[in-house]
């Protein structure tokens, strides 16, 4: 929560939760057997300079893992029984040939009828789909993926499920063929290049990857935490906001819980909220009683220690998409992080996303990831990991996308704009429309705080 307007003698407090910072960019510290990320985290740029500069000089250059083009984002997919290493969409081209031509007449004669319409405004996952692929893809391809992923048919699911994983292009083609394909915008936004790491440079930005040399996220956040206590910023960690005071439409002080009790800090001029949209809602004393969201069982990190290197390829991570499974996505941290095995073994983080009737218990959990992990040929048989701890997630990771929650947010946004807190502006996952990853928050983020700054310096 920030106290001013830009002004270097500004005074700046920062109010979270944990004991540390970062949420889910931060990291897990297991002791003698290291430090394992909540889960794959790598910063992507922003392609906003003045963000992106801010980031990535908390370290010098050569203590960065730069990836860039093609191995910006190595990623694969588990789907149909085969794990996919050089394609991050799904490949039909292992279909049987009958299948392939349908799944190919009906992706062009969706393409010439839709070429030039957009989907509806409210258009759900299916509707979207649909517009895109055309209903065969849809059905036979996307409606079992989405439901494994999300528990829910693709028409109870809300647009941004599109876009938390890639499902906006299938591979059909080899290479050759598609060296030819890709010179259309509107087939190459359906069909994609078969080889991640042979793609021609068709990308529209230079965006880069950035993860620190010393295995760790959150080596860069405790650099960025120091700098900021140099310049005279105060961290409350161990924190909770419990009450606004607010007069005539402003925040004048809140009320912060912690171990030394209730604290008051007064004369506040500016909060920024990035604890989630429900909690401020509560804390403007929203009346939330009557929505009731979709809910799935709390997400699993499994984290794993192995003697020997997991078979993925160059690949940083997969999502699984084939149904049966509970694995959501494996990361392999040291194919983006060289020194990430450094003394202890390769590190493997698997999330898990349990069904209702799944044990709870971790060493079933753990079970549960080890055979999985054979099934997709990451580890062999008789694989036995040096180190196993299981980490439930409550709160982060992937939301549940259905059309439900996310018109609940909605409704909840509104109802905190209608607030009408002058001094008031949230930022962070969904606090704005499909807004989740991180370089879009940041965006958005920096969208919002120059333009109070603007608004301030104009009065």
């Amino acid at each position: 929560m920030i106290r001013c307007y830009k002004d270097p003698n500004a005074e700046i407090i920062i109010i979270e939760r944990e004991d540390g910072i970062g949420g889910q960019f931060g990291s897990i510290d297991y002791g003698s057997h290291g430090y394992f990320d909540y889960g794959m985290h790598i910063y992507y740029e922003s392609c906003v300079p003045e963000i992106d500069k801010l980031f990535t000089s908390l370290l010098p250059e050569e203590e960065w893992n730069i990836l860039s083009g093609n191995f910006k984002d190595a990623s694969g997919i588990f789907f149909n029984g085969k794990l996919q290493t050089k394609c991050p969409y799904v490949d039909l081209r292992d279909f049987p040939e009958e299948r392939i031509k349908q799944f190919t007449g009906d992706l062009f004669a969706t393409l010439r009828k839709n070429q030039n319409k957009c989907p509806e405004n409210d258009a759900n996952t299916y509707d979207i789909l649909t517009h895109h692929f055309g209903p065969i893809i849809t059905d036979e391809v996307f409606v079992p993926i989405l439901k494994k992923l999300y528990f829910n048919h693709a028409s109870d699911l809300d647009e941004i499920a599109t876009k938390l994983t890639a499902l906006n292009r299938v591979a059909l083609f080899d290479e050759e063929l598609m060296l030819d394909l890709m010179k259309s915008t509107l087939i190459r936004a359906r069909i994609c290049f078969p080889d991640q790491y042979t793609m021609p440079p068709y990308r529209t930005n230079s965006q880069r990857g950035f993860y620190p040399k010393q295995f760790g996220m959150y080596n860069v956040l405790e650099k960025f935490k120091t700098i900021l206590e140099s310049e005279g910023v105060e961290f409350m960690t161990s924190t909770i906001t419990s009450s606004f005071n607010i007069d005539k439409n402003t925040i004048t002080s809140i009320e912060v819980k912690n171990s030394k009790g209730i604290i008051r800090i007064d004369s506040i001029n500016e909060v920024y909220w990035t604890a989630g949209l429900p909690p401020l809602a509560l804390m403007l004393k929203q009346d939330l009683s009557g929505m009731r969201n979709d809910k799935r069982r709390a997400a699993c990190y499994v984290n794993l220690l192995f003697e020997k290197k997991p078979s993925m390829d160059k690949l940083y991570y997969f999502y699984c998409f084939d149904k049966g499974f509970r694995t959501f996505r494996v990361t392999n941290y040291a194919n983006y992080c060289p020194n990430a095995n450094e003394g202890r073994g390769f590190p493997l983080c698997v999330e898990i996303w349990p069904e209702q009737d799944d044990s709870p218990l971790d060493q079933h959990v753990i079970d549960l990831a080890l055979s999985e992990l054979k099934s997709f040929g990451v580890i062999a048989e008789g694989s036995v990991p040096l180190f196993a701890k299981v980490e439930k997630v409550h709160g982060g990771g992937f939301p549940l996308p259905t059309v439900n929650n996310m018109l609940n947010m909605n409704t909840i946004r509104e109802h905190i704009q209608n607030c009408g807190i002058t001094n008031l502006t949230p930022i962070g996952v969904m606090s704005k429309k499909n807004i989740f990853f991180i370089k879009d928050i940041l965006i958005d983020a920096y969208a919002k705080v120059t333009n109070k700054n603007l608004a301030a310096a104009a009065k």
